[in-house]
């Protein structure tokens, strides 16, 4: 009688492969189920303003010959919006738009007076270099 012509390493590599063949079935499946494929172009978009912030909404189109404080005088006419986020050992916050869903800053210092969570306001602000900052907030009631 012979003998057996399959040894222990034969049966290893046999292990491996049928191991590393299962893996990538597994795999497949469940990426065919978790596959973000089908989201529309628009949602992938990401858009920079002139300051660098980044946002999932457009800017604001300018005619030719047009100047962005043509546009939108936010020097002249109030917002709306509500304080999202306070920091009361920093005094500092941010209120957003209820228009345009932007994130402004705000200092209890530059306002002038404190704010808290959720508190609804109306406000001015002006574009700098690092980004809009409130100058000027009316509580609403």
């Amino acid at each position: 009688m012979s003998k057996s012509q399959i040894t222990f390493n034969k049966k290893e590599r046999e292990k491996k492969k049928l191991l590393k063949k299962q893996q990538k079935i597994e795999k497949k499946e469940f990426n065919k189920t978790n596959n973000d494929k089908g989201k529309s172009l628009e949602e992938l978009f990401a858009y920079v303003d002139e300051h660098g912030n980044i946002s999932d909404r457009p800017a604001i189109k300018l005619k030719e010959g047009e100047s962005p404080s043509m546009t939108s005088n936010h020097h002249d006419e109030y917002s709306f919006g509500k304080v999202v986020h306070y920091n009361a050992e920093s005094n500092y916050g941010f209120i957003r738009d209820n228009d345009t869903q932007q994130s402004i800053y705000f200092n209890d210092r530059l306002v002038g007076q404190k704010l808290n969570l959720n508190q609804k306001v109306k406000f001015k602000f002006k574009s700098a270099k690092q980004g809009a900052q409130v100058t000027e907030v009316l509580i609403e009631y």
